[in-house]
Formats: structure tokens, sequence, C-alpha cells
């Protein structure tokens, strides 16, 4: 271990940016984002008018947008809880989401030994929204309240609720929290107590559409504006924001494939003490030794630094101090080294503010790019005279190099004197284009998912969208990740296409639906007459399992076929013979084996195989009954059986057997030969009988459809070709099942571990062939997902009219009579699997591809309003519950004091519905969700122990009993509450 961290994912909101890469855009175009306020606005907020009308006051400030929307349910917090929490608290949960999302990390995967290293600003909200409700406090319990904006639980919270089990630790060392946060996160990696850190910071002072008071030779600016290094500076200007890095070690990064977007070679902490002139001043004795400690634990030449991330917060003293430190420890190299402050385009972000500088660093370097110092009037003299090796940009240039690594360094100096420097070395680029990658204008499969079905068509939309913006993304790279690096929630979607433009079309169109928990897979396997030519061509050339397996497969049956399998099923059937009984039997069981055995590859595991008459030798196969060279030499017999038998016909009549009956009368050479679904029956026989049924059916209005078979299979003109078949079959060893089988003889299970008796392939062959009766088996598995594994969409389309009205998901991964050059309908119907709740293998389905993981859109968190307006304090009255109906029976229905006098008890409402009904009004008060019915579970809807405490004792001070919590616990229900209130 060589003691580099690798800066591998990054997430944070900014002053006129929702992400970092629209932060990085607003950065390298010199974008001011600090907000002028209008009049009205700030009135609107509740700013006074003689404030407004001081000629001192100063309306600007670096404002985030919505910071009053956060997704509780997401993390499975109350809405009652997630009011009353810091929002500095709640964007940065979300925002440690989005960064470990954006890092690859956010899979089905548990996160493991992640650390948290963060902090937050002043907490405004607690003073003035939370506090100034002592009802509310009251109600919800003062421990509650800590807990939720306390900054003792901010770490802990975000690890608690995300399931991160690294060191979970609140950093506040003031303005340079969040930078100290990253290095104390970077030792915790170098130490081993974490594999990946999370570290950074927030700030949302509210409220927001607020401004200031200038005060001379203070340290807010007197035009709202901010231009450290400028000779007309004369101070910074307050902003929120909250951002996030994800760290890991350099040789785990590399070894994971993961984009470093920067390398952090060292850091250094320390504090000024006393020397300086005042507590709040900086000190320059203090940075000159962070800065040379830095370098030297980086093992880095400061002159070999192209840019640097100050903290220039544009005060008189501070830039003069920062910039005399800086000549003191760094000497003029082969260029000079621009000096920037990000605090010129979003203002000063106090606890986020070193955070919000490194990430401008990271992407400096990432993009090869040098950000121009916005604002800039004036450069200070120091910067003109060449007294220093700085220089500064006023617009953004390519960061040249002459062969040494491009290096930054990062400052923030926090008031109170705690100072840090972080060095970093470029990473990755952004990717250029993969030579070993697939062509383009291949198919790809693109899966999206949300907690919610909004959510889910909110992820289309903003993919679709982004992809609209990206034209130059690798759709194969976007699959990946998408496949691969994100977590898989229960309302899914997925769309197949050939490129960008596809993909962004069909993501609009595409249907969502829930996953099934754990679905019943029931592969189906067609019969003959389904078959097209070159129905295995776009597996055949894309997937080299495919291939191998049809390969085999037609070296042993060319010399038995005359012919090669690879003509019908990879070429156009020069030959003309995909409809010929003894080579369609063989070709088409070579070809559903082979698929059949992909899907297994690619992760699917099937609850139960069912096979359509020949379809049954495919299936028998992949469950381990027959060898697979054993199967297809059985069949290719049993293809030349049939097809020397007798010619005949088939007749498929949209009627079932009862109704079908009575048309037999007299017919006695025709034989039922399937019953494919309720009114879908098969009669075969010889023609000139099959000819009199048709003018029959046709007289009583029955339809009818002729099958193109010469030949009377499944009837009693095949009993030569069985018997003969049978003597063939009991020769092949028969082996126990290793996948449960549905038989067609009977529509019996056969379970694993047994293998066919004597004579059954004989019999299989005679018998009609029973494909309704095994649906319904497989229709009384839990959750049946049917999948037709072969060409056409025959069994899945019958099976439509045998779920008695219920909706089972049933795809046809060939469902068309020319299949996709790229297997694309295969894919597609891999995606509907997957969003049926079907678990795939995805680097396996992808194969060595060369693809990569790219940056796309996060989560898109619900937009839910939890706020708590800003109230005027109130006269304490006690409130320990919330207002309740009165009890209906027994009267001395007002709560009982805190204390327990002035008053008797309430009486139960004798376990009715008004009890109950209390009970629901109390819970839905105390968790802040409306969807509580009596038998609502309180921790399925957020509630926590500590909640249910609460709630036990106020129920036990309204009504003067005591509850059993460990009996509660069990099955904790307002209906059971009501229970023991009145047992």
């Amino acid at each position: 271990m060589n003691g580099d961290i690798a800066i591998v994912g990054m997430a944070g909101r900014f002053p006129g940016a929702a992400d970092v890469w629209q932060y990085w855009s607003n950065l390298a175009a010199g974008r001011i984002t600090i907000s002028s306020l209008t009049r009205s606005e700030l009135l609107a907020a509740g700013v006074p008018a003689d404030r407004l009308d001081d000629p001192a006051y100063v309306p600007a400030r670096g404002m985030l947008a919505d910071p009053e929307l956060f997704d509780a349910a997401f993390f499975g917090i109350t809405p009652r809880e997630a009011e009353i929490a810091d929002p500095q608290h709640r964007l940065l949960m979300q925002t440690a989401w989005a960064a470990l999302e954006s890092a690859g990390l956010a899979t089905d995967a548990p996160f493991g030994r992640v650390g948290v290293f963060a902090g937050a600003g002043f907490n405004y909200y607690a003073l003035n929204h939370v506090f100034a409700r002592p009802g509310l406090v009251d109600a919800q319990g003062l421990l509650s309240v800590v807990l939720g904006n306390e900054k003792d639980h901010l770490a802990a919270k975000i690890a608690y609720r995300l399931g991160l089990g690294g060191p979970a630790v609140t950093v506040q060392t003031a303005c340079s929290t969040s930078l100290v946060a990253v290095h104390l996160a970077a030792q915790s990696l170098r130490a081993g107590d974490s594999d990946v850190a999370l570290a950074g910071g927030a700030c949302v002072a509210v409220p927001q559409h607020s401004g200031y008071l200038y005060e001379t030779k203070g340290i807010m600016s007197a035009d709202g504006t901010c231009r450290p290094f400028d000779a007309t500076a004369e101070g910074t200007v307050p902003g929120n924001g909250v951002a996030l890095v994800v760290l890991k070690r350099v040789e785990d990064a590399r070894r994971d494939g993961d984009t470093v977007y920067a390398v952090i070679k060292g850091s250094a902490v320390n504090n000024d003490g006393s020397l300086k002139v005042g507590y709040t001043a900086p000190g320059v004795a203090g940075q000159i030794d962070v800065l040379t400690r830095a370098y030297a634990a980086a093992g880095v030449d400061p002159a070999t630094v192209g840019y640097l991330e100050a903290h220039g917060t544009a005060t008189e003293v501070g830039d003069a101090i920062e910039l005399s430190a800086l000549t003191e420890v760094f000497t003029r190299g082969a260029r000079p080294c621009s000096l920037g402050s990000v605090k010129a385009n979003v203002g000063h972000l106090d606890a986020a503010a070193g955070v919000a500088g490194l990430v401008k660093a990271a992407l400096a370097l990432h993009f090869r790019q040098i950000p121009p110092l916005a604002g800039l009037k004036q450069a200070r003299p120091e910067l003109l005279d060449g007294s220093t090796p700085f220089t500064v940009d006023t617009v953004a240039r390519p960061w040249e190099t002459d062969g040494t690594p491009r290096r930054a360094g990062v400052s923030a100096f926090g008031l109170g004197g705690t100072n840090v420097h972080v060095v970093l070395e470029e990473g990755d680029g952004p990717a250029a284009p993969d030579p070993t990658a697939p062509p383009g204008e291949r198919t790809e499969l693109v899966v999206l998912s949300g907690r919610t079905p909004e959510a889910v068509r909110a992820a289309a939309e903003q993919l679709g969208e982004h992809l609209r913006q990206r034209p130059d993304l690798p759709l194969a790279d976007v699959a990946r990740t998408l496949q691969s690096y994100r977590r898989h929630f229960p309302h899914r979607l997925a769309v197949a296409a050939r490129d960008l433009a596809e993909t962004a079309t069909r993501l609009r169109r595409a249907p969502a639906r829930a996953a099934a928990r754990r679905p019943s897979v029931v592969l189906l396997f067609p019969g003959q007459g389904t078959e097209f030519p070159a129905m295995s061509r776009g597996l055949y050339d894309r997937y080299p399992s495919f291939r191998a397996d049809l390969d085999q497969g037609a070296r042993l049956l060319t010399p038995i076929l005359g012919l090669d399998p690879r003509d019908v099923l990879v070429d156009d059937d020069p030959h003309d013979v995909v409809h010929r009984t003894d080579v369609t039997q063989p070709v088409l069981a070579l070809h559903e084996l082979a698929l059949g055995r992909l899907l297994l590859s690619w992760g699917v595991r099937p609850a139960a195989l069912v096979g359509h008459s020949v379809g049954e030798f495919a299936a028998a196969a992949l469950a381990g009954e027959l060898a697979g060279d054993d199967m297809l030499r059985l069949v290719a017999i049993r293809g030349r059986l049939m097809h020397d038998a007798p010619e005949g016909g088939m007749l498929a009549v949209l009627a079932s057997p009862r109704v079908l009956t009575p048309h037999l009368a007299g017919l006695a050479e025709l034989d039922v030969a399937a019953r494919n679904a309720p009114d879908l029956t098969v009669v075969a026989g010889p023609v000139a009988q099959l000819d009199a049924l048709r003018e029959r059916l046709t007289g009583a209005g029955v339809h009818w459809r002729a099958l193109p078979a010469r030949r009377a299979f499944h009837s009693r003109m095949m009993a030569d070709a069985a018997r003969r078949f049978g003597v063939e079959a009991d020769r092949v060893d028969q082996r126990p099942r290793t996948v449960p089988v549905i038989n067609t003889v009977d529509g019996a299970l056969l379970g694993k571990g047994l293998s066919r008796p004597a004579g059954y392939w004989a019999t299989q062959l005679r018998s009609p062939v029973g494909y309704h009766d095994a649906l319904l088996t497989a229709l009384g598995l839990p959750d049946p997902i049917l999948v037709e594994v072969g060409p056409g969409s025959t069994l899945t389309g019958a099976a439509r009219q045998s779920t008695q009205g219920r909706s089972v998901p049933g795809y046809a991964l060939q469902p068309r009579a020319t299949a996709r050059p790229d297997a694309g309908d295969v894919l597609a119907g891999i995606g509907a699997l997957w969003t049926a709740g079907v678990g795939v293998d995805w680097p396996a389905l992808r194969g060595n591809t060369g693809s990569r993981r790219v940056a796309l859109p996060g989560y898109p968190f619900a937009p839910t309003r939890h706020w708590l307006d800003a109230a005027p304090p109130v006269p304490d009255v006690p409130a320990p519950v919330p207002d309740l109906p009165a009890s209906p029976a027994g009267g001395g229905g007002a709560p009982a004091s805190p204390a327990g006098g002035g008053g008797a008890p309430a009486s139960p409402a004798g376990g009715g519905d008004g009890l109950v009904g209390e009970l629901v009004a109390l819970w839905t008060a105390l968790l802040g969700t409306p969807e509580i019915g009596p038998d609502t579970n309180f921790f399925a809807v957020g509630g926590d122990s500590l909640l249910l405490i609460r709630m036990i004792s106020q129920v036990q001070r309204r009504y003067g009993v005591r509850v059993p919590i460990d009996t509660l616990t069990a099955d904790a229900t307002p209906r059971v509450l009501a229970g023991l209130v009145t047992a």
C-alpha cells in the first residue's frame, strides 16, 4: 500500500447547480451564481422592512434550490421525523447515497466497511423552526428532536440509514470542516479502519431568502460580490451547499476499475494556536506550517503544482496573509501556478467550503482544464509584479503539462485557526473510445428501477434527457453502468435499443412494473411448427457459449442428417428443409437446448420446465435427464421415424374437447393430438376424415385452422413410429433430473432427483400433448412467470387463455418469425424477465465486451416537502399528547397532565372502533404519516424503538394503564394496542 488515496465518486448541490457536473460547467464558464434578492422576496421571507431600508443591508446569498424537499420514505424515515430534522442532516444523507451511486457502490450488495466523515454549519432550522414550537418538542420528546438536530448524530445517522459499517465521525472545525473530514477519511483508509470513505459537509442557513448587514472592516462584502485576490476585494458572501466525495485506496480503485478523478498524495492539518492577533484572525505561521507538512507528507515539490484552490475569502487581511504564506512555501516552477477560489462563484459555504474547493480542483485535474477566477476586476499587485510564483486566469484554459503529472493543492482555514491543506495529483481524464468495445449499432439492454412507480418514470425521463444531451456516450457503457452499478428497486422498466436516440425514445414509452419478490420461472420449450430459417443467427454471432453449443451439436448431427444444421439455424436454409420433420425436430431441439443453457449461464434459475412435443426433449436435456448428445441422437431418430410415417394432417380447432367430441362422431380414425388451451384443441388423422371434420365444424360455426404438418403427430398413425422409437429410447441412459419438469402426458410435476420411467418417450410420441394440463400445474407455483425458450409465441399465447382471469406474466424470447440480427429480441425478453423480478447475472450477460462504467444521473429522490414553517414563540402549554377525540365511553377523555395529576386518566373506549380510532390518530400525529390504519404495523411505516417507547408512555398516561412492551413489539398495531389497553 503506497498511501495514495483515490477520489472515485462525488456528489453535491451548490448555488446554481443541482449536481457536480452543472457545478463544473458553471466554474469552467466563470459563472457567478450568488443570488441578488429582490425586496419582495425578502419581505415574503419575513425580513422586516426597516432592516431592508438600512443602507448597510446587502441582499445577496448563494442559495440552494429547494432545501425543504427530502425523500424521507427512501430512507425509512417518517414524515414527522423528517420535518423536525436539520435540513443539513437530510441533504447530507441524500448526497451520501448519490455519491456512493456515482462511485458505483450503490448496488444490491451491502456497502460494507464504508466510513463517514462529515460536518455541518450552525443549525438555524432548529433554532427558528423546531424549538420555536415547544408543543411539538413536548409531543415528540426532546431526545427525538436532539437526534435529528444535534451534530453528534449527523455522521452516525447516515451510517445507520445507509447501512455503512466503517467509522462514523462528525467533524466540526468551522470553515475547514469538510476538508478536515477529507484528511481524516484518508487517514482512516490508510489505517485500514475503512475500505471506502465518504467525506464532506453541508451548510444550509435558513431562511435562505435573507441578506446580511455589512460592517466596515468585517468579513462580509459591501456589494454582495466575493472577489478573492482582487485589489478591490471587500469581503465574502454567505452561501449554502452540500457535497461529499468518495475515497478509496488507489490500489483498490484500480483493482475495481473505478474512475479516479484525482489522487490525494498527502495532506496535513494544524491550528494557529495563539500566534495571531485574535481568535477569529488568520495566522501566517500556522498556514506556512500546514502547507509545508502537507507537501512533505505527499512527497511533492510545491513548484510542480499547477493550480491552487485557495481559501480565498476576499477579505483584505485574509487574502494578504494567505498569499504571504503561499509565497513562503511555493517557489517558481516551469510555469506559474494558477490561483483560484470557488467562493468567487458561489460564496462562502462555511462547513461545506473545503469540499466544494476539493471537488473543483479534482474536476480541473479530471478535465485537464484550469478554471478561471470568476469576477476578477484587478488582481492584487503581488500577482502582477512577479514577486510570487502565482498567476490568475480570467478565462478557462487547457491544462498543459511538460510531462510531469498535473498537480493541485486545496486549502481551507477555519474560523478559530484549524487549517488543512490537501495535495492532489491527476488520475483519469475523460474516457477515450475503447478500441476493444463492441461495435456501435448493437442492441443493448438499459434497465432502470425505483422505490415507487413515480420514481422509475422520473428516472426514465432524467436518463432520456441526459442521453439527448450526451450523444457521445457509448450505449454499451450506459447499459453496463445501470445493470451492474446501481441498486435495483421493486419498480422497474427495461428497454432494448441499438443507439442512444432509440433508447431515449423507448424510455418515454416503456411500461414500468412491480417485480415479484421470489417469482417461479417456468421455461416453455415449443414444438415443431414454430421454426424459421436463421433462428439462431443473432445468438450464434453474439454469444460464444451459444455458438460453442451449436457447433458441438452440429458436429454430432451433420453425419446423421446429411447436412450441417447451421445451414438451417444460422444461414438462410439454402436447401429449403427447415420445415421437414426429420430436419426440423433435431435442429429445433439443438437451438432450444443452447438457448436454455444460455439463460442458465445468465443467472436465470427455473422452478420448472415444460416442453411441447419435441420441446420436451430439450427440457429433459436442460434438466439433466438426458445427456445433450444422447438427446440430439434420439430426436434425430424420432424425427426420421415420424417423417417416414403415413401421410396425414392436423387441424387446430377453437373449441374445448367437450364441444369438439360430438363433431367427431363417425370419424373413428381421428384423434385428439393436443389440448393447448381450454378452447384450443388439435385433431390429427387421415386427410379425408379431417376434410369431413372441417365441413362439420364450418357448418356449426366452429372456427378451425389447418396446420402445415403433413403427418398426424401424436395420433394412432404414429403407433409404429412410437414402438420403434421406444426401443431406441430405452437404450439411452436416463439420469436424475436437477430441475423439476412438468410432463405433458398427464401434467404431473416431476421433482428433482428422479428419472423418467421406462417407456415414457414412446408413450409421449403417441399420446396427445397435454400442454393445458401441464400449464395448470405450472400456474400453481408461487408467482409464476412463463418464458418461451425458442421461436414464436405459441405457448405463451395459449397460456393467456389458461390463466382463468389471473394476470400471469408471459414472455417469448423470439416472438417474431425473423429474429433481430444481434439477438435483440432475446435481450428484450431478458429485460422483461428482470422487470418481473427474475435475477440476472449481468456480467455473464454482457460477457467480455470492454464496456466501462460512466457517470449517469442518479436516483430521482421524491421531491416531498418536509418543513416546519418558522413560527413565533408560543406560550409553553403542556402538550404531552396530540389532541385526540374524546373517548366515547366513560368521560374523562382529556389527557392527563405531564406530572400525572390534575385529572383522572381517560377511560378506555372498550376496545371498539372508538379506542382504535384514537390510537390511529395518536400514531398519525406522532409519525406524521396519513397511511395509518387499525392493522398498520408501527415499524413498517418507519417507527423505531425510541418512538415506540414514546408512544407507549403517552398511551399509559392517557388511559392510566400499563402496556407490556414485549407483547406489543411482537405485533405493533393500533388494534393490538387497543386490546392491551382494555385487557
